[in-house]
């Protein structure tokens, strides 16, 4: 799954590197948080300094004017790259590509932002994401397809995760082999995060995930031959 669109490969979840991985059959993988006026853009951070030229602060405070006249930072020093709209995502990649949204600003109506994909009938290219046991639930009650993330460490019941309609799960790399066994058990697919090596991604496919979120997709499925 191209975390980020390759954030490490292009300016991190810039057109150009969802246009990239568009391009293959690798998951787009991008975090979601609202402008000012609601529009939903792909950023990680609560605030746009460290990825953006020409913008600082949280994006509640960035208009999308603002947001569009921005640039993103490429991770190797090269040209820099163009911010983008999960609107015009869903415009270029929905249905045809498989997009993994995480819902990360806590002010996104998991319900409204349902609606959005279930208009459009692209809810089986859809897999969205997110840390909240209770948004993951409203998600999955929904009808979407849902991936509930856990943090380091994190060990919740498998049964109850699958129990709830969520059918996908993201551990962290660090995820012990005999919860990975659990989870898989319980019928659920697993994706650990963030992958970007081939030894760590081997392992964790030889242990039983069914794939890896990464920074270097291209490098990566090169390094296990894939």
């Amino acid at each position: 799954m191209a975390h980020r669109g390759g954030a490490l490969v292009h300016p991190e979840s810039s057109a150009e590197a969802f246009e990239a991985v568009g391009k293959t059959a690798y998951p787009i993988e991008t975090d979601l948080r609202q402008l000012r006026d609601g529009t939903l853009v792909p950023l990680h951070d609560d605030a746009a300094e460290r990825t953006m030229s020409g913008l600082s602060g949280p994006p509640a405070g960035i208009s999308e004017e603002q947001w569009a006249a921005a640039r993103i930072r490429h991770p190797l020093g090269g040209a820099e790259g163009t911010p983008t709209t999960w609107e015009a995502m869903l415009d270029l990649y929905g249905g045809r590509n498989i997009l993994v949204p995480e819902l990360k600003d806590p002010a996104i109506d998991p319900a409204a932002f349902a609606e959005t994909i279930l208009q459009r009938g692209i809810q089986d290219k859809v897999v969205v994401q997110t840390f909240s046991f209770p948004a993951a639930q409203a998600l999955a009650r929904s009808g979407l397809q849902v991936l509930y993330l856990l943090r380091d460490g994190e060990e919740p019941d498998p049964a109850s995760i699958s129990s709830s309609g969520i059918g996908h799960v993201g551990p962290h790399k660090s995820i012990s082999p005999g919860y990975l066994g659990r989870l898989k058990d319980s019928g659920l697919t697993v994706w650990p995060y963030t992958v970007n090596d081939a030894a760590t991604a081997a392992r964790l496919r030889e242990e039983g995930a069914d794939g890896v979120f990464t920074d270097t997709p291209w490098e990566l499925a090169k390094q296990l031959g894939l």
